[in-house]
């Protein structure tokens, strides 16, 4: 599958990564649920440290479309409730 970091490049991460990105997205919109913003970055980070270290950057000239988009690391918490409304970024 192709995943893409806001602000950072896609991947290609093999899917059997899935269920571990899916359990970090609901532990993130868990954490915002409930204003755990610093447990929020921690998800989000590992996520993020997931695709990057399993995954394999695409060419930035290579343009494909993208199976799903993970925020950037910076995201502040207003952001990302508008991104992550009830059910995250991977849908069910």
């Amino acid at each position: 599958m192709i995943v893409r970091i806001l602000g950072d490049n896609q991947y290609v991460l093999d899917s059997k990564y899935l269920d571990k990105l899916n359990e970090l997205d609901t532990c993130m919109v868990d954490h915002l649920g409930h204003e755990q913003v610093d447990d929020f970055d921690s998800c989000l980070h590992e996520m993020i440290h997931i695709i990057r270290e399993k995954g394999t950057p695409l060419d930035p000239a290579e343009i494909r479309a993208s199976d799903l988009i993970v925020p950037s690391p910076d995201m502040t918490p207003d952001e990302a409730r508008k991104l992550f409304t009830k059910e995250g970024i991977i849908p069910e």
